[in-house]
C-alpha cells in the first residue's frame, strides 16, 4: 500500500471515528483497516490513535498528521487533475466555513447541484458565527458577513446585500405597522442576545439619507438570524434583516416589508481565503454560490 493510499486510509478513519465504519464504508475487512494503519504508523514511528473498547482518538503526533495529510491530498488531487487535463473537472476535499443562517439558507441548496456537477469532489463544511481560523482548521474557503478586519488573509467582495424590516402579515394584522422610526419602539423587536438591553437598529431614509438610530427590545432573543426569521414567521414580532435571509419568505408571503423607505447599514458579503489566487474548486464553487445569489432578490453594489 502506498504512502498516498494510506493516508487517504488514515483520514477516512479518522473521519468515520472507527476502525469498523471504515471498514464497512470501503467495503473491506476491518482487520485489513487495522493492519494497514498498524503499517503507515510502523512507518512513521509514531502510533496516531489512542484505542479503546468505545473511542478512537487522536494521539498528538496523529492530529498534526491529520492536518498535513489533508494539504498533502489535496495538493496530489489537484496536480493529478492538472497533469490529466481535468482542470475544469475538479477532484478532492473542498473545506468551507460559513455563518451559520447564511450557510443553512444560501450555501447548503448549493451543495447537492454542485456534488452532481462534479462527482469527484467531497465537500466538508463548518458552520460557525465566529471566525473560524483558515490555517488552523484547513478551510479553503470561507464566506464572511460585515466589514473585513483580518488584512493577512485574500478576499473578495460577493455582494452588498440590503436590510430592511420584516414581519409576519398576522403580526401586522394584530399591532398594525409603525409609520416612524419613533413608533418602532412600541411594537415587539426580534433582536440579537448579545445584549439583555435589546439592539440598537441604525435606520436610513432610502431618499434624503437621513439617520436614526432606535434602541428595539421585545420579549424574543435569539443568536443568529435564522432563530430570528422563525419568530417574525411565527408573529413574535419585527426584525432587521438583509434581502437574502427573508427572500423566499417573502416571496411565500409568510413575511412583509415594513416602513419600506427605511432601511438598515448595508451588510457585505465576501469570501476569504490563505493566499494566492483562487483557484480550482475553491473558484468553481465560489462562482456557483454567486450563480445563486445572482438569482435571489437581493441588492448588489
Amino acid at each position: 500500500m502506498d504512502r498516498i493510499d494510506a493516508m487517504r486510509l488514515f483520514i477516512r478513519v479518522a473521519d468515520a471515528g472507527s476502525f469498523s465504519r471504515a471498514a464497512a464504508d470501503l467495503s473491506i475487512g476491518q482487520p485489513t483497516v487495522s493492519r494497514r494503519i498498524q503499517d503507515l504508523e510502523h512507518q512513521l514511528g509514531a502510533e496516531l490513535f489512542h484505542r479503546t473498547t468505545r473511542a478512537l482518538s487522536f494521539t498528538e503526533a496523529g492530529e498534526r498528521f491529520y492536518k498535513r495529510a489533508q494539504d498533502i491530498l489535496s495538493e496530489f488531487d489537484e496536480a493529478e487533475a492538472e497533469a490529466r487535463g481535468l482542470d475544469k473537472e475538479p477532484v478532492g476535499m473542498l473545506r468551507i466555513s460559513a455563518p451559520h443562517s447564511f450557510a443553512q439558507l444560501v450555501i447548503t441548496p448549493t451543495i447537492g447541484p454542485f456534488l452532481h456537477k462534479y462527482p469527484h469532489v467531497r465537500i466538508d463544511i463548518m458552520t460557525d458565527d465566529t471566525y473560524t481560523d483558515l490555517v488552523t482548521e484547513g478551510v479553503d474557503v470561507a464566506f464572511r458577513l460585515g466589514e473585513l478586519t483580518d488584512s493577512a488573509l485574500m478576499a473578495k467582495r460577493l455582494l452588498v446585500a440590503k436590510r430592511g424590516i420584516w414581519a409576519a402579515p398576522s403580526y401586522i394584522e394584530a399591532n398594525g405597522a409603525p409609520t416612524c422610526p419613533d413608533t418602532l419602539k412600541e411594537h415587539e423587536g426580534l433582536v440579537f442576545r448579545q445584549s439583555l438591553q435589546g439592539q440598537q437598529w441604525v435606520l436610513y431614509h432610502s431618499e434624503t439619507g437621513e439617520e436614526r438610530r432606535i434602541q428595539m427590545s421585545g420579549r424574543f432573543r435569539g443568536s443568529s438570524g435564522d432563530t430570528l426569521l422563525q419568530g417574525a414567521i411565527d408573529g413574535l414580532g419585527m426584525f432587521i434583516a438583509p434581502d437574502w435571509l427573508v427572500c423566499p419568505h417573502v416571496q411565500a408571503g409568510h413575511l412583509v416589508r415594513v416602513m419600506p423607505e427605511w432601511l438598515g447599514a448595508d451588510l457585505p458579503l465576501s469570501v476569504v481565503w490563505t493566499g494566492g489566487k483562487l483557484r480550482g474548486k475553491s473558484k468553481l464553487f465560489v462562482e456557483h454560490v454567486q450563480q445563486a445569489l445572482d438569482g435571489m432578490d437581493v441588492v448588489k453594489h
